[in-house]
């Protein structure tokens, strides 16, 4: 891949691009490289991998029926000696 590096003062970009205050009148590396497209096809079939039942080997069915009263356990707890 090609590229361009180059080291000069920021003035040079202050009608091209935003400089930060604290970059301005300073010397700055620029660098210059190629725009690669995100439509490939390759990243679009990576983009559409799904997680969904990753995690199902540590679902516990027992644990899973406390849930329903769960809060309502938790809150009685907390709150029962006040």
């Amino acid at each position: 891949m090609k590229f361009i590096r180059k080291v000069a003062n920021s003035d040079i970009l202050a009608g091209i691009i935003d400089i930060p205050e604290e970059l301005k009148s300073k010397k700055v590396e620029i660098i210059i490289l190629p725009y690669e497209n995100m439509d490939n096809p390759d990243l679009e079939e990576q983009k559409k991998k799904n997680v969904r039942g990753a995690l199902t080997k540590y679902k516990n069915k027992e644990l899973q029926e406390k849930e329903k009263e769960a809060w309502a356990n938790a809150a009685v707890r907390k709150h029962e000696n006040s």
